[in-house]
């Protein structure tokens, strides 16, 4: 019974690391990466992010260089854009960049962009750290990915009460947020039914 008890246990975290990570606020308060299993669409549910009321595109954001850019400069003009918030520290989320860059290149000619912002380069005082701007210029190459990365303001996930990473949110042309935050990553084939949805309203 032990045994079986302890395989279980093995299993739930096992599932924890390859979906989804706790965000980056946890990390820093427990020193550690923190796993957080997403065994089932009812766990998803619940901890499911909202939109801030002025709408996820009405935000200044950084790029890596920490130059001040408009969010909406890299939304309009796209039939949907994904917003893919991540961590360096989470594993799923630099799992899924190949494939995420991939679908950036399939989807783009049919107006389609990917924009990702990055949440744990800035402190909850909003002090940018320069070092996991390495890290992710680091990743990005390795990963091979052409779609922006940009640094999340502590404001807007915040606002969104973001807890997970990865957490995905769609935007139409206007910023107008599209169906219910993905939490969580996804094997390709999903992401591109979601999309495929998506594009097909607009």
């Amino acid at each position: 019974m032990k045994k079986t008890a302890a395989i279980l246990l093995i299993a739930t975290l096992s599932l924890g690391l390859i979906t989804g990570c706790g965000n980056s606020e946890q990390q820093a308060q427990s020193g550690a990466e923190t796993a957080q299993p997403e065994a089932s669409q009812d766990t998803a549910q619940a901890t499911k992010a909202a939109a801030p009321e002025d709408g996820i595109i009405n935000y200044t954001v950084k790029d890596l260089d920490l130059n001040d850019v408009a969010l909406a400069d890299y939304v309009k003009g796209n039939k949907v854009t994904m917003i893919n918030f991540w961590g360096t520290f989470c594993g799923p989320c630099i799992s899924e960049m190949p494939d995420l860059g991939e679908i950036e290149r399939k989807y783009k000619d049919k107006g389609f962009e990917i924009v990702g912002l990055t949440t744990d380069v800035a402190d909850p005082q909003g002090n940018y750290d320069e070092s996991v701007i390495d890290d992710a210029r680091s990743i990005i190459e390795d990963t091979g990915i052409t779609y922006p990365v940009l640094v999340a303001p502590v404001q807007l996930m915040e606002d969104i009460g973001l807890q997970y990473v990865p957490t995905t949110y769609f935007l139409d042309s206007e910023g107008n947020v599209l169906g219910s935050a993905e939490i969580g990553s996804k094997p390709s084939t999903e992401w591109e039914n979601v999309i495929d949805g998506y594009l097909s309203k607009e």
